[in-house]
């Protein structure tokens, strides 16, 4: 055989020879077939297996350029091979060798074991670096290899038994769930000599299972099949896995909710839709096809124009959708719409869509049909029009000229016209309205008159004319009406109690339809014009019986002014009368009273003269506390009468309400006889209340002396007091603000009242008792005075079990004022000599104060009048004290006397003493500095205790 010195050859990726020279014909491929195009393995079978295969494949798996010897099939010398992995082929070129003597041939295999093992290195090196499972077979099926990732994740140390084969492999890993599915692809792959791929569950050391994808491909032999090994990775994708099970969770999800909202979008009555960056729809819900009168095919993707929207209409959405996308904020709006409903009125909204990346993807919105809403609005707007109009009006001409105004201007028309007519169907008032000044209106107002269109209103029908071109009542002078800008009209009657008072005339320069609302509107406002007309007719001829009427009321005011001074007098007397009305009442029970106490001073007294008469001085301690006990209690009955009985308004102050009851108890029980049994239930800490006292106890004897008068046989009387917390409830049903107040409820066992009588119970001058034993104010006056002080009166009543009255006074914060406790020590220190007039009428009271003083060390002057006083006053004699009784004869009261005496002297120290009650002596006035006052009766002690303080406390220039 000829020696061939070099031969050259390259193979793609497929292993298939894309060149090959003549000399790697001659020593690579003896059969006389062309290489180029022919798979390499087959078409040198004698290659496979070969020194020669194992090189190539690991060049083109790494790319590596690699050298090394290989001797050809029947050659009988070796050459050096260099193959070099480029982009798309693997270049093969052999150099024949001289022949090398043994040792070189050592060398030689030495360095081609140690090429060989660093081939090996960087395979393992290689399948340790990347993160799939790598592992080769044999063509059985038994495993060769398996990289460290492998190992790793199974928890197989090296040492373990053998890797075992493939199916065995597949048994102790593999979920079981799995097991089928791998042998089957597995055993399809090794007959069908294809690719292995499958899908499955492998367990880790742990025991967890992740998702794989394996994959295999099978080395085939020279001639094709058998195959001599599988080559393959296992990919963890097991978050793919759980990536796709999520997407395919969230596209249920959204699927279902796609459902959701196409169900409800298209069974709501608003219309939906939504449209792509281009204008065009992408969603119409059912409602607005219908309207549409198209179907899902035959609107999806066009435009509104494309829809028969009107051209405003069209770009109208158009500059929205453009402002929405730009804003990225909601548009709303209303707009009129000519659909197969007719003309309606709808309330859109649109807002964006926004898409991952928060920028405009689509423009959806929602309309809703507002027609009745907006036709309702129109009507209450044209009727406030028409309520502002007529009350700036002046005339009935003023009127008709704002109803034809507001019908047109609401409808929007080109004119309109109100007529109202006479008995005699004559024109008595009318107005007109036009968009612009329209000359021709009056002119289109007579071509109504003719071809017998006024006797069909005067008849009560409505003319409603939609397009006077086509409807055949005006077809014959439609070109007339429409020379006049006249295409549309509408006439309406207005009938009252059968007679025609009115007509309306409206007109459209451009065909439409009239609905039932626009007419609605015409007819409501035609009845509020007319009820305008009536009301200013009346209040015309109301003005004129004014005016007759007027000379009558000038000559009856005079009378009326003096007649109503008179019952405000009368009034005010009756008011005062229902005082002196109590106390009249008090009179009865209080007389017998007096006449006991009288009856125990006098007693008291007469036994004392026989005592003295007898020497048994002893015993006159027992009658003189006797007598004191009485005259006590008789001074105290005079002061609360003289309480109850004034006239003038005393200030409010914090008030103890079971004090001031306990105070007045005496007088109730005197007030209302024995045979009622009075019973006081004070609630322990009761809140204090900030009232008038005595008018306090003004009310509560009014309330007692009404129960009493209630029980003419005798009964049971409760005063009972109690704290109140009134919530929202139980405060506006007692009408007073939510608060704590203090109640006072007076109850009786008596007859009680019926209804009617308890209705009116709190009227002024309201009274079942006969004719001059009452009033008819004592509740009433109960009433105002707790209103006055921010509380309220209840009365429940039934008749048969009696009465009770509930008296709610507010809370006050402070505590309520205590009066001091008087003291009953003597004075410490007589007089020194201290000059002190006393002047009083009453000789007893003048005697007995002169000598207490006399014996106290002071020195004493006497005056039983007025006059005589201010003598004495006016004289040269020195006087430190002027005691002096308000009431005094002979001209000159006790207050004119220390006047007087004043001036003369005005350092003079003045005690006033009285039998009146302080405020009722000095009315609502103040007394001056160094003046002061002691109240009838009064125990000696008591006045020389305060003359006693009055003289020590003086100022020293005095």
């Amino acid at each position: 055989m000829a020696r061939i010195p070099a031969a050259f050859l390259a193979v793609d990726k497929d292993w298939q020879v894309v060149f090959a020279d003549d000399a790697a014909l001659a020593l690579l491929a003896p059969v006389t077939h062309p290489l180029n195009g022919a798979l390499l393995w087959q078409a040198c079978p004698a290659l496979a297996g070969s020194v020669l295969e194992a090189p190539l494949r690991a060049t083109a798996a790494d790319g590596l350029s690699r050298q090394f010897l290989f001797t050809p099939p029947g050659q009988p010398q070796s050459y050096e091979v260099i193959c070099c992995s480029g982009a798309q082929a693997l270049s093969i070129s052999l150099r024949a060798g001289t022949r090398q003597p043994q040792q070189q041939q050592q060398q030689q295999q030495q360095q081609s074991e140690r090429r060989l093992h660093e081939s090996e290195t960087r395979f393992q090196l290689m399948t340790s670096a990347i993160p799939q499972i790598v592992w080769i077979t044999d063509a059985e099926g038994d495993l060769e290899f398996v990289n460290d990732q492998w190992r790793t994740y199974v928890g197989q140390a090296d040492q373990e038994t053998g890797l075992g084969s493939f199916a065995a492999l597949v048994e102790r890993h593999v979920h079981p769930d799995d097991h089928a599915l791998t042998v089957e692809a597995w055993q399809q792959a090794r007959a069908d000599c294809r690719e292995l791929a499958v899908e499955h569950r492998i367990r880790d050391a742990q025991g967890r299972y992740r998702w794989f994808l394996t994959r295999g491909k099978p080395q085939l032999g020279a001639d094709g099949p058998p195959i001599l090994h599988w080559y393959g990775t296992s990919t963890d994708i097991h978050a793919q896995k759980e990536a796709v099970a999520e997407l395919a969770r969230l596209t249920r999800d959204s699927e279902r909710r796609r459902r959701f909202y196409e169900s409800f979008l298209s069974t709501t009555p608003d219309l939906a839709y939504a449209w792509d960056l281009n204008h065009r729809f992408t969603y119409a819900n059912r409602v607005l096809l219908q309207m549409w009168g198209k179907t899902w095919d035959e609107a999806i993707g066009k435009n509104c124009l494309e829809l028969g929207y009107e051209p405003w209409h069209a770009e109208m959405h158009s500059r929205e959708i453009e402002q929405v996308r730009a804003t990225k904020r909601p548009v709303r709006g209303d707009v009129p719409f000519n659909g197969t409903f007719g003309r309606r009125i709808y309330d859109y909204i649109i807002f964006p869509v926004l898409g991952p990346d928060g920028e405009v993807e689509a423009v959806a919105g929602t309309t809703r049909d507002v027609t009745e809403r907006k036709n309702s609005e129109a009507r209450q707007h044209a009727l406030f029009r028409l309520a502002e109009a007529i009350r700036a009006a002046t005339s009935l001409e003023s009127i008709a000229a704002a109803t034809a105004q507001i019908i047109g201007e609401t409808l929007t028309v080109r004119w309109a016209s109100y007529q109202g007519l006479g008995p005699a169907q004559q024109v008595q008032v009318e107005g007109h309205w036009s968009f612009q000044h329209d000359a021709q209106a009056r002119q289109a107002l007579t071509l109504h008159d003719q071809r017998r269109i006024r006797r069909a209103l005067r008849s009560g029908s409505v003319v409603l004319v939609g397009d006077v071109g086509r409807d055949a009542r005006t077809t014959e002078i439609a070109d007339e009406h429409l020379a006049l800008g006249v295409a549309a009209f509408m006439d309406v009657p207005i009938i009252e109690q059968g007679e025609l008072v009115g007509m309306v005339y409206v007109s459209s320069h451009t065909p439409r339809t009239w609905t039932d609302n626009e007419l609605a509107i015409v007819r409501e406002v035609c009845q509020q014009t007319r009820a305008a007309f009536d009301r200013i007719r009346d209040q015309q001829a109301l003005a004129a019986s004014e005016a007759r009427l007027r000379e009558i009321n000038e000559s009856l005011e005079a009378e009326v002014s003096a007649r109503t001074r008179e019952l405000m007098a009368t009034e005010e007397a009756l008011r005062h009368s229902q005082k002196i009305e109590a106390i009249g009442q008090l009179t009865g029970g209080l007389a017998h009273d007096f006449n006991n106490l009288l009856g125990g001073i006098s007693g008291s007294l007469d036994l004392m003269r026989v005592r003295l008469v007898q020497g048994r001085g002893e015993e006159l301690f027992r009658y003189i506390d006797l007598a004191a006990r009485s005259a006590q209690r008789a001074a105290s009955l005079t002061q609360r009468l003289l309480a109850f009985a004034r006239r003038q308004t005393l200030a409010p102050r914090p008030t103890n309400v079971n004090a001031l009851i306990g105070g007045m108890e005496e007088l109730i029980r005197r007030t209302i006889g024995p045979a009622i049994t009075l019973e006081v239930v004070g609630a322990a800490g009761l809140w204090p209340t900030f009232v008038d006292g005595p008018q306090l106890e003004s009310a509560l004897l009014n309330l007692c002396i009404n129960a009493r008068d209630a029980m003419p046989d005798g009964g049971r009387l409760t005063i009972e007091t109690a704290n109140k917390w009134l919530d929202d409830k139980w405060a506006q049903e007692r009408d007073l603000p939510v608060g704590q107040y203090v109640c006072i409820a007076v109850t009786d066992n008596g007859s009680g009242m019926p209804p009617d009588v308890l209705a009116r119970a709190f009227d002024p001058f309201f009274t079942t008792k006969p004719i001059g034993e009452g009033t008819g104010l004592g509740l009433s006056m109960v009433y105002g005075f707790a209103r006055q002080s921010g509380g309220q009166v209840r009365l429940y009543s039934e008749v048969g079990q009696g009465s009770t009255v509930s008296l709610y006074l507010p809370r006050h914060d402070l505590d309520a004022e205590n009066e001091e406790p008087e003291v009953h020590e003597p004075p410490h220190t007589a007089g020194s000599g201290e000059v002190v007039l006393v002047v009083d009428d009453e000789a007893s009271i003048r005697m007995l104060a002169v000598e207490v003083l006399d014996e106290a060390g002071y020195t004493t002057l006497q005056a039983e009048d007025g006059p005589t006083a201010l003598r004495i006053l006016q004289s040269a004699a020195r006087i430190d004290l002027l005691i002096t009784d308000v009431g005094l004869p002979g001209g000159l009261n006790g207050r004119q006397v220390a006047d007087a005496a004043r001036a003369a002297r005005p350092d003079l120290q003045v005690l006033f003493i009285t039998g009146y009650a302080e405020n009722a002596a000095f009315g609502n006035g103040h007394l001056q500095p160094g003046m002061q006052l002691l109240t009838k009766p009064f125990k000696m002690e008591t006045l020389m205790r305060r003359v006693q303080a009055i003289l020590e406390n003086r100022s020293p220039s005095s």
